[in-house]
Protein backbone atom coordinates (compact mmCIF):
# COMPACT_ATOMS: atom_id res chain seq x y z
CA UNK A 1 0.00 0.00 0.00
CA UNK A 2 1.31 3.42 -0.71
CA UNK A 3 -0.29 6.79 -0.55
CA UNK A 4 0.90 9.78 -2.51
CA UNK A 5 0.08 13.65 -1.84
CA UNK A 6 0.21 16.26 -4.01
CA UNK A 7 0.55 19.35 -2.61
CA UNK A 8 -2.09 22.58 -3.53
CA UNK A 9 1.33 24.87 -3.90
CA UNK A 10 2.01 21.89 -7.09
CA UNK A 11 -1.65 21.50 -8.52
CA UNK A 12 -2.60 25.53 -8.27
CA UNK A 13 -1.47 29.09 -8.06
CA UNK A 14 -1.72 29.95 -4.98
CA UNK A 15 -0.77 33.45 -5.17
CA UNK A 16 -4.08 33.30 -7.39
CA UNK A 17 -7.72 32.53 -6.74
CA UNK A 18 -8.88 29.31 -7.70
CA UNK A 19 -6.51 29.64 -10.22
CA UNK A 20 -5.58 25.72 -11.51
CA UNK A 21 -2.12 24.52 -12.52
CA UNK A 22 -3.50 22.99 -15.55
CA UNK A 23 0.35 21.80 -16.91
CA UNK A 24 1.24 20.33 -13.37
CA UNK A 25 -2.49 18.77 -13.23
CA UNK A 26 -1.71 16.68 -16.68
CA UNK A 27 1.54 15.93 -16.18
CA UNK A 28 1.27 14.44 -12.68
CA UNK A 29 -1.95 12.77 -13.96
CA UNK A 30 0.29 11.00 -16.69
CA UNK A 31 2.89 9.95 -14.35
CA UNK A 32 -0.24 8.27 -11.96
CA UNK A 33 -1.69 6.34 -14.68
CA UNK A 34 1.58 4.45 -14.93
CA UNK A 35 1.16 2.95 -12.05
CA UNK A 36 -2.05 3.54 -9.10
CA UNK A 37 -2.36 0.00 -8.31
CA UNK A 38 -2.79 0.06 -4.34
CA UNK A 39 -2.66 3.87 -3.95
CA UNK A 40 -4.47 6.38 -2.11
CA UNK A 41 -3.74 9.72 -3.77
CA UNK A 42 -4.23 13.03 -1.61
CA UNK A 43 -4.20 16.67 -2.32
CA UNK A 44 -4.19 19.78 -0.32
CA UNK A 45 -6.45 22.73 -1.16
CA UNK A 46 -4.31 25.19 -2.79
CA UNK A 47 -5.70 28.43 -3.98
CA UNK A 48 -9.26 26.61 -3.89
CA UNK A 49 -8.93 26.27 0.04
CA UNK A 50 -6.63 29.12 1.60
CA UNK A 51 -8.33 32.08 0.14
CA UNK A 52 -11.83 31.21 0.95
CA UNK A 53 -10.44 30.47 4.78
CA UNK A 54 -9.16 34.03 4.63
CA UNK A 55 -11.99 35.33 3.52
CA UNK A 56 -14.78 33.63 5.64
CA UNK A 57 -13.39 32.82 8.23
CA UNK A 58 -14.11 29.29 9.97
CA UNK A 59 -16.76 30.37 12.18
CA UNK A 60 -20.31 29.14 10.99
CA UNK A 61 -21.98 26.91 9.08
CA UNK A 62 -22.34 28.83 6.01
CA UNK A 63 -18.95 29.61 6.00
CA UNK A 64 -17.62 26.17 6.30
CA UNK A 65 -19.74 25.06 3.26
CA UNK A 66 -18.40 28.23 1.27
CA UNK A 67 -15.24 26.33 2.03
CA UNK A 68 -15.59 23.11 1.64
CA UNK A 69 -17.72 23.59 -2.20
CA UNK A 70 -14.04 25.16 -3.35
CA UNK A 71 -12.34 22.30 -2.07
CA UNK A 72 -14.41 19.80 -3.49
CA UNK A 73 -14.92 21.70 -7.05
CA UNK A 74 -10.50 21.15 -6.96
CA UNK A 75 -11.03 17.33 -6.10
CA UNK A 76 -13.56 16.98 -9.44
CA UNK A 77 -10.64 19.07 -11.52
CA UNK A 78 -8.06 16.66 -10.55
CA UNK A 79 -10.34 13.76 -11.04
CA UNK A 80 -11.30 14.58 -14.32
CA UNK A 81 -8.42 14.90 -15.65
CA UNK A 82 -7.05 11.43 -13.98
CA UNK A 83 -9.76 9.65 -16.19
CA UNK A 84 -8.80 11.78 -18.93
CA UNK A 85 -5.71 9.63 -18.59
CA UNK A 86 -8.01 6.22 -18.25
CA UNK A 87 -7.37 6.43 -14.08
CA UNK A 88 -10.53 4.81 -12.52
CA UNK A 89 -10.51 7.86 -9.83
CA UNK A 90 -12.97 8.35 -7.18
CA UNK A 91 -13.23 11.59 -5.69
CA UNK A 92 -13.89 11.33 -1.74
CA UNK A 93 -14.18 14.10 0.43
CA UNK A 94 -13.01 13.74 4.24
CA UNK A 95 -15.94 15.19 5.67
CA UNK A 96 -18.19 12.24 4.89
CA UNK A 97 -15.76 8.83 3.92
CA UNK A 98 -14.72 6.02 6.04
CA UNK A 99 -12.09 3.62 5.99
CA UNK A 100 -14.07 0.85 5.21
CA UNK A 101 -15.23 2.94 1.92
CA UNK A 102 -11.94 3.60 0.80
CA UNK A 103 -10.66 0.00 1.24
CA UNK A 104 -13.44 -0.94 -0.56
CA UNK A 105 -12.62 0.79 -3.70
CA UNK A 106 -8.94 -0.63 -3.19
CA UNK A 107 -10.00 -3.75 -3.35
CA UNK A 108 -12.12 -3.30 -6.01
CA UNK A 109 -9.18 -1.50 -8.50
CA UNK A 110 -10.43 2.34 -8.17
CA UNK A 111 -7.64 5.16 -7.19
CA UNK A 112 -9.32 6.91 -4.06
CA UNK A 113 -8.50 10.56 -4.12
CA UNK A 114 -9.04 12.68 -1.30
CA UNK A 115 -7.98 16.33 0.27
CA UNK A 116 -7.55 18.74 2.38
CA UNK A 117 -10.75 20.33 3.92
CA UNK A 118 -12.65 21.97 6.72
CA UNK A 119 -14.20 19.28 9.00
CA UNK A 120 -17.38 19.69 11.29
CA UNK A 121 -15.79 20.82 14.31
CA UNK A 122 -15.01 24.17 12.66
CA UNK A 123 -11.21 23.75 11.75
CA UNK A 124 -8.87 22.46 9.12
CA UNK A 125 -8.45 18.80 8.18
CA UNK A 126 -5.05 19.03 5.97
CA UNK A 127 -4.27 16.77 3.02
CA UNK A 128 -0.97 15.75 5.76
CA UNK A 129 -3.35 15.12 8.34
CA UNK A 130 -5.37 12.50 6.36
CA UNK A 131 -2.20 10.92 5.06
CA UNK A 132 -0.62 10.52 8.41
CA UNK A 133 -4.02 8.92 9.39
CA UNK A 134 -4.05 6.36 6.56
CA UNK A 135 -0.92 5.63 7.28
CA UNK A 136 -1.71 4.23 10.77
CA UNK A 137 -4.65 2.68 9.43
CA UNK A 138 -4.03 0.84 6.28
CA UNK A 139 0.06 -0.12 7.25
CA UNK A 140 1.15 1.92 4.60
CA UNK A 141 4.98 1.09 2.84
CA UNK A 142 5.57 3.87 1.14
CA UNK A 143 4.59 7.74 1.75
CA UNK A 144 5.02 10.26 -0.99
CA UNK A 145 4.97 14.04 -0.48
CA UNK A 146 4.70 16.53 -3.74
CA UNK A 147 5.85 19.84 -2.56
CA UNK A 148 6.60 22.67 -4.45
CA UNK A 149 10.54 22.41 -3.35
CA UNK A 150 13.40 19.89 -4.04
CA UNK A 151 12.95 18.22 -0.26
CA UNK A 152 14.22 18.90 3.12
CA UNK A 153 16.44 21.98 3.05
CA UNK A 154 18.85 22.04 6.10
CA UNK A 155 21.52 24.49 6.10
CA UNK A 156 21.06 25.89 2.80
CA UNK A 157 21.05 22.54 1.15
CA UNK A 158 18.25 19.47 0.35
CA UNK A 159 19.83 16.56 2.26
CA UNK A 160 19.06 12.84 0.98
CA UNK A 161 18.29 11.73 4.00
CA UNK A 162 16.23 13.71 7.24
CA UNK A 163 16.49 12.44 10.91
CA UNK A 164 14.43 13.33 14.12
CA UNK A 165 16.45 15.84 15.65
CA UNK A 166 18.01 17.48 12.95
CA UNK A 167 16.31 21.41 11.85
CA UNK A 168 15.02 21.96 8.48
CA UNK A 169 15.68 25.39 7.47
CA UNK A 170 12.43 27.68 7.61
CA UNK A 171 11.56 29.05 3.78
CA UNK A 172 8.30 31.00 3.39
CA UNK A 173 5.40 31.97 5.87
CA UNK A 174 3.17 29.79 7.08
CA UNK A 175 -0.08 29.15 5.39
CA UNK A 176 -3.75 27.94 6.61
CA UNK A 177 -2.19 24.41 7.38
CA UNK A 178 1.47 25.34 7.99
CA UNK A 179 4.88 24.33 5.74
CA UNK A 180 7.95 21.87 5.99
CA UNK A 181 8.10 22.04 9.81
CA UNK A 182 4.35 21.38 10.04
CA UNK A 183 4.58 18.58 7.59
CA UNK A 184 7.56 16.91 9.53
CA UNK A 185 6.25 17.26 12.90
CA UNK A 186 3.21 15.21 11.54
CA UNK A 187 5.22 12.73 10.01
CA UNK A 188 7.55 11.86 12.73
CA UNK A 189 4.43 11.98 15.16
CA UNK A 190 3.24 8.51 13.52
CA UNK A 191 3.44 5.56 15.19
CA UNK A 192 3.62 3.14 12.12
CA UNK A 193 7.05 3.12 10.35
CA UNK A 194 7.27 3.17 6.59
CA UNK A 195 9.29 4.95 4.12
CA UNK A 196 8.57 8.65 3.70
CA UNK A 197 9.70 10.97 0.75
CA UNK A 198 9.44 14.44 0.05
CA UNK A 199 10.38 16.10 -3.16
CA UNK A 200 9.28 18.44 -5.90
CA UNK A 201 6.43 17.73 -7.55
CA UNK A 202 7.16 16.74 -10.83
CA UNK A 203 6.08 14.08 -12.86
CA UNK A 204 9.37 12.21 -13.04
CA UNK A 205 9.63 12.43 -9.70
CA UNK A 206 5.88 10.92 -9.19
CA UNK A 207 7.34 8.29 -11.42
CA UNK A 208 9.63 7.24 -9.21
CA UNK A 209 8.21 7.48 -6.43
CA UNK A 210 5.65 5.25 -7.62
CA UNK A 211 8.21 3.14 -9.10
CA UNK A 212 9.36 2.46 -5.86
CA UNK A 213 12.69 4.61 -6.06
CA UNK A 214 14.43 7.11 -3.91
CA UNK A 215 13.64 10.57 -4.54
CA UNK A 216 13.78 13.99 -2.73
CA UNK A 217 14.64 13.71 0.58
CA UNK A 218 13.64 10.00 2.99
CA UNK A 219 12.40 11.41 6.65
CA UNK A 220 13.73 8.76 8.61
CA UNK A 221 10.91 7.65 11.26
Amino acid sequence: MRILKIGGSVITKKEGFEDLNEEAIEEISSAIAENYKDLILVHGAGSFGHPHVKKYGLKNPISIAKIHDACIRLNEEFCKKLLEFNVPAVGLDPMTSDFLKIAELLRKGFLPVLHGDVNLDFGITSGDDLVVEFAEKFRTERIGFATNVDGVIVGGKVVGKFFRGMEADKIGERDATGKMHGKLEKILSMKHKCRVFIFRGSGENVKKFLRGEEVGTEVIL
